[in-house]
This record gives structure tokens, sequence and C-alpha cells, in this order.
């Protein structure tokens, strides 16, 4: 692995309230302003934007329009440009999620660059433990964006408290309209949350149980965001066919769970700790 050290901030750690803990056990999302600095952000950005660039040109068209792709991994930790890394395994990102998962170790899974052009297309509704066979409650994203982002650009939208309710109609609501979607999350109590204007350096975590996706790009500006996924470092492989979900796409998510096993975790089987080299430890809380 071509990592490098964890970068070392000159900064304070972040210290969330107790209303904000709160606020994401409730949602399933918080929204943590100028968690990085912006010029730290800024200095990293060429990098980003240079390896997002050419990982791209590996996706179809429709994927580029979308900035995801969803069948493939196309941004690897084992070979990553030194910058790319000091970002992705800032500490203060890696602090505050840790806080939010509520363990005292955690670890690095993986980042993507969800780069949606302007004129892009919207991210299907999904909830992203449907892919990864890790337990999910023990699973976080950081949505870090690297330009200042507005509301036209396609920002993420969340169900909030939807990690609460880990059902087949949740999993497959990218086949109702947005008004029955509404409808149907409003008759369960939630609702559905947009995270607002993003300055750069503010960032956005999910749990990997909360149901979200983002509307088209109607701005002139390329939509650039990092998504980096971190897991507690006492989190445990599952069985990638080991969850109840009776949907048209379940077999397809246990195909792609499969994949992922493979990829990232080849020596280990289901129940072990997903301890390995290549998702090492970015943030250990100090006693």
């Amino acid at each position: 692995m071509n990592q490098g050290q964890p970068l070392t901030l000159k900064l304070d750690n972040v210290q969330l309230s107790q209303v904000q803990l709160e606020q994401y056990r409730r949602d399933g999302h918080l929204v943590v302003p100028q968690v990085l600095l912006p010029t730290e952000v800024i200095a990293a950005r060429p990098a980003l934007m240079a390896t997002a660039n050419r990982e791209r040109e590996k996706l179809s068209n429709y994927e580029r329009s979308v900035g995801a792709s969803g069948s493939q991994f196309i941004y690897d930790l084992r070979e990553i440009d030194p910058v790319v890394w000091q970002f992705i395994a800032s500490p203060r990102l890696a602090q505050v999620a840790a806080e939010l998962l509520e363990t005292d170790r955690i670890r690095i899974l993986h980042y993507n660059c969800f780069f949606k052009p302007a004129g892009g297309r919207g991210t299907a509704w999904h909830q992203d433990y449907l892919y990864i066979p890790l337990e999910a409650e023990k699973l976080i994203t950081a949505w870090v964006p690297l330009v200042n982002l507005t509301a036209e650009m396609g920002l993420l939208t969340l169900a909030s408290g939807s990690h609460r309710c880990k059902t087949a109609d949740l999993a497959t609501a990218n086949q109702y309209s947005q008004g029955d979607l509404e409808q149907m999350l409003s008759e369960q109590g939630l609702q559905l949350t947009t995270v607002g204007n993003l300055a750069v350096g503010d960032v956005s975590f999910h749990s990997s149980l909360t149901l979200h996706g983002a509307p088209p790009n109607r701005s002139h500006q390329m939509r650039a965001v990092v998504a980096v996924s971190y897991y507690a470092d006492e989190a445990r492989i599952q069985d990638p066919e080991d969850y109840q979900l009776n949907s048209p796409g379940t077999l397809q998510s246990i195909a792609y769970r499969q994949h992922f096993l493979r990829e990232y975790f080849p020596h280990l089987k289901p129940g072990d700790l997903a301890h390995t080299s290549d998702h090492p430890i970015v943030y250990q809380r100090m006693n």
C-alpha cells in the first residue's frame, strides 16, 4: 500500500456537542461545519481532481453522468497518490466518524470521488449497507465537498430516521416516484432532508443504514465530492447472503457483497474481525 502517514493537523480535536450526537442518533446523518480547513482541502484538490478525472475514464457515459459506478470499484487504497491518502486519512475526519459511531478505534474502508458534471443525472436512492458485507450499524461515510456546493448542484438528500427502518420498501425506494416516496416515508414518521449549501471544509456524515440519493446537477459547475467510508475496529465480516431483503435487487446486491468480500477481505470469512493492513486504523481515542 502506497499510503505514507496520516495527516497531522495543527488543530484541536473536533468537539461534537451532545446535541449533535443526539441528532445523529435520531436522524442517521449530520452536517459538521468546518471539520477541515478550507486551505487543506484546496491544497489537496488538484491531486483529487487528477485522480477522479483519470478514474472516471473507466466509467460508461451513464456512470459519468451520475458521477458514480454501481458495479465496479475504481478507487483503490492499495495504489494511491500520497496526497490523496493524507487527505482521506485526515485524523479530524476519522475522529468525527469515530465519535458518531461511538467507537474508540476506526478503520478506513474505501473512498470514492463522486463528481457529478453540470447537467448530470440524479443518484438513485439506496442504503450503503446493501453493498457492504460488514455489520451495518458500525459503518459510516463522510461526504466531503471539494468546492462550495449550492442547492442546484444535486446535493445529498437523506431520509431522516431511515437507519432505524431496515426494510425492503426502503431498499427498493428507487422504484417509487418522488411524491410516492415522500408519502411512504411520511407514513413511517420520516422526512426527506437535503444537506443544504455546504462550504469547503464542511462535511456531511451518514450511517450505512440511512436511505439517501441526490437529484440532478442543474448548475453549470461540476459537483466535486469525495466520500470516505469508515468502520469501527470491532466490526465483523457478515455473510453476503445473510440479510432479510425481498426485492428485485436482492440477487444483484448479494453479488455485489460477494464481490466486495473477495476484493477487500479475500482471506477473511463471516464472523471474522475485519482487520487487514489494507484497511488501517486512522483514529484511536487517547485516554
